[in-house]
């Protein structure tokens, strides 16, 4: 039997290192932009989030469009846009340009999740669906920033900021160009042989025995506790995850006085934590399920574990030590890809069979609020008060409850029947 849903996981996992990359970039350039465009930390956090208003309104607009249109098309063109938006950020000449281009690569970098969602669902069996969702999806975003921060603090020290959204924008046109050429899905793509075709299609009728195949509604989808638990709990995960993207460099930076070159460094580190939380998690739910437990219980134990983890991160405003504050971070966004390593293939299974596009998108919509809000917040704190503290004790407390609704809501009893029909 053939590979090439291993293949196409690859492809996946390099489109979201490239997201990140052209997401995490402006976080190394916001103290520089501070100065040169004389901003206090709250309008940084507007800037910081600005390409999260797009993300979060196209969402469900575009995940609908995946289910219909497909995506090799719909995606390509997207990593088209965003790889442009990040390229023309290298022309701002003030805060709204900046801003302006940020909203452009927002509705470029949309379909991302949604898409790799589809894509699970049409490429990967239910028994490997796991391990290839943390590594498809969720494992490029540790690796995304644990790669970038170094090289995007280099491109800041050798060649200024500017450079840092040509380069980073043009690798992610190369990745569309080969995504448009590569990818098909299994019944046309010429690399797939008949038994990696039959092999996927058994795993979809396996997973349709004893359903009904009726089309649920919006008001079920909207109204089903496992979505909805699923998207307020990515809404706190992800309030975690961009207050440190969007602030870590400032925050090493300003409270440990490191050089941009060193806090590319140091701020490499905690993301390496990160990519291990992403197979802990990916594999560990593919293990309890093999083991015979039900798939949401199993999916849940990470989900809460990596919350409760997360609150790590408050321990970071009272250490002085980089070392200490390093090891801190660590630990937080190792909980942080722990709970992230298994939403996707949650969000797959939870999912009516052919609507794993909108139902990723209804997540991702609602769950980017946290992210959008993230980074203004913690802005606005930080210039209020001129300390780290309220700003880490914030997330700490948006990571309780995100455990407290993943632990209470999810449930296999509001799991929808998949089918084929």
């Amino acid at each position: 039997m053939t590979n090439i849903r291993w293949r196409i996981v690859a492809l996946l996992l390099i489109a979201i290192i490239i997201n990140y990359t052209d997401r995490v970039n402006l976080s190394y350039v916001a103290p520089t932009f501070m100065k040169q465009f004389d901003i206090g930390p709250g309008e940084m956090g507007i800037v910081l989030s600005a390409f999260l208003w797009t993300y979060f309104l196209v969402q469900i607009p575009l995940g609908l469009a995946l289910d219909r249109v497909g995506v090799r098309w719909l995606y390509g063109a997207a990593a088209l846009v965003w790889g442009g938006a990040t390229m023309l950020t290298a022309t701002a000449g003030g805060l709204g340009s900046l801003v302006g281009w940020r909203v452009l690569l927002g509705v470029g970098e949309g379909p991302a999740f949604p898409a790799t969602t589809k894509v699970m669902g049409i490429w990967v069996a239910d028994q490997e669906r796991g391990l290839a969702a943390a590594i498809g999806g969720v494992a490029g975003i540790p690796i995304g920033v644990f790669v970038s921060s170094p090289f995007v603090g280099w491109l800041l020290w050798a060649f200024g900021w500017r450079m840092i959204f040509v380069v980073t924008g043009a690798i992610a046109i190369a990745w569309a160009i080969v995504w448009l050429l590569y990818y098909r899905n299994p019944e046309d793509h010429p690399g797939a042989n008949a038994a990696e075709r039959r092999f996927l299609v058994e795993n979809i009728a396996k997973a349709s025995r004893g359903d009904t195949g009726a089309k649920p509604s919006w008001k079920q989808l909207l109204s089903n506790r496992n979505i909805l638990g699923l998207s307020l709990g990515h809404a706190a995960m992800l309030f975690n995850l961009y207050f440190l993207i969007s602030w870590l460099p400032t925050y090493l930076i300003q409270q440990h006085h490191l050089t941009a070159l060193n806090t590319g460094l140091y701020g490499s580190i905690p993301w390496l934590f990160g990519l291990v939380g992403v197979i802990v998690g990916g594999r560990g739910s593919d293990i309890l399920i093999k083991r015979g437990w039900p798939i949401v219980r199993a999916r849940k134990v990470f989900l809460v574990a990596g919350m409760a983890l997360a609150m790590v991160c408050l321990l970071t405003a009272y250490v002085d030590s980089l070392t200490a504050a390093i090891a801190c971070l660590s630990v937080a966004v190792f909980g942080i890809f722990l709970t992230n390593s298994v939403v996707w293939a949650a969000n797959a299974e939870v999912s009516p069979l052919h609507h794993e596009g909108v139902v990723a998108a209804i997540e991702n919509c609602f769950g980017n609020i946290g992210g959008l809000l993230a980074p203004i917040i913690v802005g606005f704190l930080l210039q209020a008060t001129g300390s780290w503290v309220i700003p880490m004790a914030s997330a700490a407390v948006v990571a309780l409850l995100g455990a407290g609704v993943y632990l209470f809501m999810l449930s296999d009893e509001a799991l929808f029947a998949r089918s084929a029909a």
